[in-house]
């Protein structure tokens, strides 16, 4: 029986300049000549909020300049804002010239999609309102069916398999205005597909992908292959935070091709990125331990002396007016919400708990609870969603402990349904921050600390986990964590960044307290070492 031949494929066509953006950056052509870059810088600096500093100024220019650009934005140093404020003096440049111009907005997730879109309605109502009317400019969020449309009316909603898609990929083909268009690489990609047969286009001028630490190479592609001959790419990002989510651990990262593809132009392609340094969001405390351990001397606090804005109230030893029944009261949580004590961290003994923790899981919920009584205390009443989406935010690694928290927030600290309680894994909270910032790491078993090391003990989740805080951070964390010694040399050097954290910068206070949990209906008391880290 004779083989049959098999046909050789054919090589898969390069596509420019997508290709040349993967595999070889630095041989791109040059940029087209723009006019004098500092006239647009001045123009958006009459109506940002904050005029550009320095380091920021100099990303801006790089986005004309280069057709790469990596703009590295560490925690709090408005990366988001700059990609905006890149965003809109691509716009001036056009509306100054009477030409159309396209700009690609993505990421990994919808939520970093609009928080840049939103950014960029903000500033052309600020510009609106500063130097007059600009020439027709429509932001447009691109969606799947099943994903819910964007809450701000500023921002037209296209869902990708309507006709409207369609009428959208037809002007984007032969712009008459200016639109900026946000959406997935997969919707994005689609609606070319729909519309061309192929998930090619020349559409984009310019293409922000915010978030670059999260988006991977075969998702970066994709978007490469909307831009234009003469496309420019800004990838704003930050590899020392979360990566890409795998479903599986990945230790070499082969310069960053199965990491993110900030890190793969950075480190394979050698391109040098822009670096953010002023820290508008952290007081100094909670700015120093990510200056030490995972950026440079130049990463500083803006505002230094930030704190809680709250005064404690004397409730007479005992609990506050209203205390649910269903949690323990102490008077050591009014000593945790102490204003003046930026960085808390409570440990206590290992124990059995895996991936959810009762004793987390209560204590959380009752600080969460004197927070909110504490501000109405003080003559402040916000509204429910004000103090979920600005004043209090709780992460945790695991979903069984978000549930359980959650749980104890609505059943016993009486919290509403809605807006439910913003209680979220670290991954997903990336990219947000909140006033206050609660931390619950649930594991106390030291044979599961094994099992997930380098999953619980990754440096890049620390880093996120802090740096959500703007005036305050308390960790909740089990010596089993702690005390771990990885067997790993790579995953013992990841340990330390939280470790070294907890047992010697929080060296201002060391002293050993007791908190109380419910456990099968009786009224326990945990011991526990209680660290702090406050000025001076």
């Amino acid at each position: 029986m004779s083989k049959k031949k098999s046909t050789p494929r054919k090589p898969f066509p390069r596509t420019e300049p997508a290709h040349s953006f993967l595999y070889a950056p630095n041989q791109l052509e040059p940029p087209q000549a723009f006019f004098e870059t500092n006239d647009l810088h001045a123009r958006i600096n009459l109506y940002l909020k904050d005029p550009l500093n320095a380091r920021q100024s100099t990303a801006f220019v790089s986005s004309f300049d280069n057709r790469l650009t990596l703009l590295w934005g560490p925690p709090g140093t408005g990366k988001t804002t700059v990609a905006a404020g890149i965003i809109m003096g691509w716009l001036e440049h056009a509306w100054s010239l009477g030409v159309p111009l396209c700009v690609g907005v993505g990421s990994s997730n919808y939520n970093a999609i609009d928080n840049l879109l939103l950014d960029v309605a903000d500033l052309l109502d600020r510009r609106r309102d500063a130097l007059g009317a600009y020439p027709e400019t429509h932001l447009i969020r691109v969606r799947s069916s099943h994903k819910k449309p964007p809450q701000d009316e500023r921002l037209i909603d296209i869902e990708r398999s309507s006709a409207d898609a369609g009428a959208l990929a037809e002007q984007l083909d032969s712009p008459a205005g200016c639109h900026v268009v946000g959406g997935t690489w997969m919707q994005l990609g689609k609606m070319a597909e729909a519309s061309r047969g192929a998930p090619t286009a020349h559409w984009f001028d310019l293409l922000v992908l915010d978030e670059a630490s999260q988006v991977s190479v075969t998702s970066a592609g994709p978007y490469y292959l909307l831009l234009k001959p003469s496309g420019h790419v800004v990838l704003a990002g930050d590899h020392r935070q979360l990566g890409p989510i795998y479903g599986f651990q990945m230790r070499d990262t082969n310069k960053g091709l199965f990491d993110c593809i900030f890190t793969y132009a950075q480190e394979t392609h050698e391109i040098d990125p822009v670096m953010l340094e002023q820290n508008y969001r952290s007081n100094d405390e909670i700015t120093g331990w990510p200056r030490i351990r995972f950026y440079s001397p130049g990463y500083q606090a803006f505002r230094p002396k930030r704190r809680l804005d709250i005064t404690i109230p004397d409730y007479g030893g005992g609990p506050p007016e209203g205390w649910p029944q269903q949690l323990g009261w102490s008077p050591e949580y009014l000593r945790l919400m102490d204003p003046d004590w930026p960085v808390v961290v409570v440990t206590y003994p290992p124990g059995m708990y895996t991936l959810s923790n009762p004793f987390e899981a209560q204590t959380v919920a009752a600080l969460a609870f004197l927070y909110r009584k504490i501000l109405r205390d003080n003559g402040k009443n916000p509204s429910d969603r004000e103090f979920w989406t600005k004043l209090l935010g709780i992460v945790t690694p695991h979903r069984a402990q978000m549930s359980s928290i959650k749980n104890f927030l609505i059943s016993a600290a009486g919290m509403p349904l809605d807006p439910p309680p913003f209680v979220d894994t670290v991954d997903r909270f990336q990219g947000q921050e909140r006033d206050l910032m609660i931390a619950s790491y649930a594991v106390a078993d030291r044979d599961f600390v094994g099992h997930e090391e380098d999953f619980i003990l990754n440096p890049r989740r620390f880093n996120v986990t802090l740096t959500r805080s703007m005036s305050k951070f308390m960790w909740f964390i089990s010596d089993a964590i702690v005390q771990h010694l990885p067997s790993d040399a790579d995953v013992a050097r990841d340990a330390a960044h939280l470790q070294l954290f907890v047992e010697n910068y929080c060296d201002s206070l060391n002293e050993r307290i007791s908190l109380p949990f419910i456990d099968d209906g009786e009224v326990r008391q945990m011991p526990c070492k209680l660290r702090v880290k406050t000025r001076g």
